[in-house]
């Protein structure tokens, strides 16, 4: 055992949690005298306990790491798992991007499960008061238990939200009859939302309380999520760290911890990537059973996010030397692009033929014209200007926001501080670069390979934003966040994974508890921030 690197673990580890002491310990009483009590005496308690859960957190990681000889693979997944519960308690229901669109998704899907009434028709319609018929004219329609049509969280966290999901976590539903909520369901691919509905279903069942309902169903979408991460790590054939660090960075926490649909998108891209590459560069001999995993994958992930559609290039790394032949390798290679494209076809057509077909564009948001595509086409030079210019003005803004600036529904005061987002690079870094002994089994071609596929997924990317977000006016594409680029940041890290930077010194302990102190004190930060909004 090296006694060394233990003992600077472990001084690691308690300067880590002295600094938290001395960031929010100290001043604590200080920082709650803005917390009214007894009326929100609860969000009081909430804060103190977070700050000791964090630091006890902490210290029992930081021992795990630093006694034991290794990184077991056990350690990741209850990880995840446990900082993934402290996104969901210090950022509450619907702070994240879009939630409360997911959770009515969700909601409606858990109907369908249940074999109840899932959306309003024409009888419920005939029936209605004045404002559920207002809320399905404006293209609402997803029916709930009446006691679940409540106001309370909103989508920047403060007291009245942190004290209804403290004092009400353990309420029942005595609700009669049902109502039409005023979000607008987002019409995807309903398998993406299954986690999250079976969380739902099951509090219905149960009857459990509004809260304790939308809490249950975000606690499955992130069960789920450290599934299929932890899935794709035991997998990936070598650089299985650079999974553990995607995973654990702030902004995927978030997700996995809200009712997001990135969330079931990020953890797909995140298997697909890995058993793509336990076919190309591990197992001996590609079967049809490989062959449908590999087609099944495909068929989740790129059916409700086309624009990673690129990413289904890595499954030309997988040379057909490791068919029974020539022709079982074409066969297979059509079979999966067919399957593929038409998933594709079947969700997306009508959208796609919208886009294709439409001359002109109105954007919403801004009361003005927007692109189409006859626009790219017709003038190619002023569409890569556009891009040009987004990538000048905006590519520090997508960088922090997909590491972990601006939570809870990007809010630029509830953010990852600059020395954490350093950190977190630190740990990317830490979990890509080459260790003395590793072999690298990428070929140049390779590389230059995924990086074509991953600036053609970031092309469109911008693209879907560019036709369905950007109006005209605008020099720069509007609408894009840090967080539609994670899946492709594995990919991009791998390329510098290479035979001529190399580390003797393993780090990767001290990197992955940096990674998880950043996540505690933004929480613990964040939290401070947001106790003190009335």
């Amino acid at each position: 055992m090296n006694l060394t690197g233990n003992k600077k673990g472990l001084a690691l580890t308690a300067g880590s949690i002295l600094v938290l002491a001395f960031l929010f310990l100290l001043p604590y009483h200080k920082t709650i005298i803005g917390i009214p009590s007894p009326e929100f005496e609860a969000v009081r308690r909430f804060y103190w306990w977070l700050i000791l859960a964090g630091c006890g957190f902490l210290f029992c990681l930081g021992a795990v790491l630093w006694i034991s000889k290794k990184l077991y693979h056990w350690m990741y997944p209850v990880v995840i798992l446990i900082l993934g519960v402290f996104y969901l308690i210090a950022l509450p229901p619907f702070t994240a991007p879009d939630e409360a669109a997911h959770f009515i998704s969700s909601y409606r899907l858990s109907s369908q499960i249940m074999g109840k009434q899932a959306v309003a028709d024409e009888d419920y319609l005939s029936r209605a008061t004045k404002e559920e018929k207002d809320r399905i004219n404006h293209g609402a329609n997803v029916l709930v238990r009446s006691g679940d049509d409540v106001n309370g969280f909103e989508s920047e966290p403060g007291q009245f939200s942190y004290n209804m999901m403290i004092t009400q976590l353990f309420s029942k539903d005595n609700s009669q009859g049902v109502t039409v909520r005023s979000e607008i369901p987002v019409n995807t691919s309903p398998i993406i939302y299954l986690p999250q509905a079976i969380g739902i279903a099951l509090a219905r069942v149960f009857h459990m309380g509004y809260v304790p309902m939308v809490m249950l169903g975000r606690f499955f979408n992130l069960l789920a999520f450290t599934i299929m991460s932890y899935m794709a790590f035991r997998i990936m054939p070598f650089k299985k760290e650079v999974i553990m660090a995607v995973s654990a960075l702030p902004m995927t926490l978030h997700l996995a911890a809200s009712y997001s649909y990135d969330t079931g998108f990020i953890g797909l891209a995140l298997m697909l990537l890995a058993w793509c590459f336990y076919l190309a560069f591990e197992k001996d001999e590609v079967t049809i059973k490989d062959i449908v995993i590999l087609a099944l994958l495909l068929i989740l992930l790129e059916p409700g996010k086309i624009v990673y559609l690129p990413l289904a290039g890595i499954c030309l790394f997988i040379p057909s030397a490791k068919f029974q032949s020539k022709k079982r390798y074409w066969i297979s290679f059509a079979c999966v692009l067919a399957a593929m494209l038409l998933a594709v076809f079947l969700v997306n057509h009508l959208v796609l033929g919208i886009w294709a077909t439409r001359t002109e564009s109105y954007i919403g948001w801004s009361e003005a014209a927007g692109y189409t595509v006859s626009d790219v086409i017709n003038k190619p030079y002023d569409i890569v200007m556009v891009y040009y210019k987004t990538f000048v003005t905006q590519l520090d803004y997508y960088l922090v926001t997909m590491l972990g600036g601006f939570l809870g529904n990007l809010d630029p005061n509830l953010t990852v501080p600059p020395f954490c987002l350093l950190l977190l690079c630190y740990g990317l870094f830490i979990s890509v670069v080459r260790r003395e002994g590793e072999a690298v089994p990428f070929k140049r071609w390779q590389k230059l390979l995924t990086l074509l596929l991953v600036f053609l997924s970031a092309c469109l990317i911008l693209a879907s934003m560019l036709l369905g977000y950007t109006p005209r006016e605008m020099t720069y594409i509007t609408g894009v966040q840090g967080r539609y680029f994670i899946p492709l940041l594995p990919l991009v890290l791998l390329t510098i994974f290479d035979k001529r930077l190399v580390l003797t010194v393993d780090l990767r302990k001290s990197a992955w508890f940096l990674q998880c102190f950043v996540s505690i004190y933004a929480l613990i930060r964040i939290c401070s921030t947001a106790c003190l909004r009335y």
